[in-house]
Formats: structure tokens, C-alpha cells, sequence
């Protein structure tokens, strides 16, 4: 079954550009009236939908909300990772700014029809940065020894002549094991030992 194309944009030049993008890719898309209604059939849609006003956003929770299946292309005005990020909640799977070239239009919309996302790299690189680390790895029955004596108070001095390495060494280990709990120092390493079940 093809896949029906909408663009939807409030200027008539914007639209027949779109239009020209697609149509070199052998896609004819339709400009429909009433979005909701188009979107609402059975066959694979995408639609290309500038993000201008309140209107359209509301246009395309709702679009998601009836039709999640629908790829839509969200184009931003004013691109940066909280706009995209709120495209991406109300239901875009790609976020491109209005003023993007034709080559990226046509790169998005293929990569929407493959249900793939095409992200700015902005917010890519927000959305890695907030996100908490994880684990990298199961810690060994030493390490969680070794953080259950922190939780005692003992002294990484202390905890280094009883596993028998220099404290310079000892401090390196743990150092690494914070790493794969993916926190920084002993308190938080603790917390993140306490909150999996390990001490």
C-alpha cells in the first residue's frame, strides 16, 4: 500500500516548495483542508507540519493521540532542544527547523517514512547529558565489600591494607567502581549500592 504525504504550512510558497522537495522523490503529497479528518484513514501517512502557532501544536497531539502510526516531520521556527524535545512529546518523530535545507527535508522525511527519527544534534546531546548513568557492569563481591566498610567508616587507608594494596591503588579501584555504579564519589556510591540491594 503507497504511503499518503501531507504538508501542512500557513503559507501557500512554503507549501509548494515541500512540495517540490517530495515530489523529487517521486512522492505527489496532498495539502489537505481538514488534517485531522486525512489523518484519520487507514493507509501509512507522513506528514510534514510547521510548528507556527498554538494551532498546529494542538494539531499534532491530536494527530498522535488518534494516529501514533503516523510519522510526522515536525519544522520549528525557532530550533533548540526544548522545542524539539516538546515536538517529540506531542507526537514528532523528527524535528527539522522551517528554514532547513532541501537536502535535510528530503533526508527526514525518508528517515520518518523508514520509522526512523532524525534529531537536531543539540538536543541529542541534552537528552544524553540529563540522563542519569547506569550501571556498566555487576559489581564483584569484593567491591560491594569494599562499600560496605565505607558505610562502616573505615578509612580508605585502613580498607587498603586489608585488601592489601597501596592506598594509592585502593583509591583507584574504588574510583573505577564508583564509575560502574555511574556515580562520582563514596556517598553516592553508597546511595546507589543501598537503593539496588547490595548493602
Amino acid at each position: 500500500m503507497p504511503i499518503r504525504v501531507a504538508v501542512v504550512d500557513p503559507l501557500p510558497v512554503f507549501v509548494e516548495g515541500l512540495t517540490a522537495i517530495l515530489s523529487s522523490e517521486g512522492v505527489e503529497p496532498e495539502t489537505p483542508e481538514d488534517l485531522i479528518a486525512w489523518a484519520a484513514g487507514d493507509a501509512p501517512s507522513a506528514i510534514l507540519l510547521s510548528l507556527l502557532s498554538a494551532r498546529e501544536w494542538t494539531l499534532l497531539a491530536e494527530i498522535h493521540r488518534l494516529r501514533p502510526d503516523v510519522s510526522v516531520v515536525a519544522l520549528v521556527e525557532t530550533p533548540g532542544p526544548e522545542t524539539s524535545l516538546r515536538a517529540l512529546a506531542a507526537g514528532a518523530i523528527g524535528v527539522l527547523p522551517r528554514a532547513a535545507s532541501p537536502s535535510s527535508v528530503r533526508f527526514a522525511f525518508r528517515a520518518a517514512v523508514d520509522g526512523l527519527s532524525l534529531l537536531p544534534v543539540d538536543l541529542m546531546r541534552t537528552l544524553v547529558a540529563n540522563q542519569p548513568r547506569t550501571v556498566s557492569g555487576p559489581l564483584s563481591d569484593r567491591e560491594i565489600d569494599w562499600l560496605r566498610r565505607l558505610t562502616e567508616g573505615i578509612s580508605v587507608s585502613r580498607l587498603a591494607d586489608r585488601a592489601g594494596y597501596s592506598e594509592r591503588m585502593m583509591f583507584r579501584l574504588l574510583n573505577q567502581t564508583y564509575a560502574k555504579l555511574g556515580v562520582d564519589n563514596r556517598t553516592k556510591a553508597i546511595i546507589a549500592a543501598r537503593d539496588r540491594g547490595w548493602l
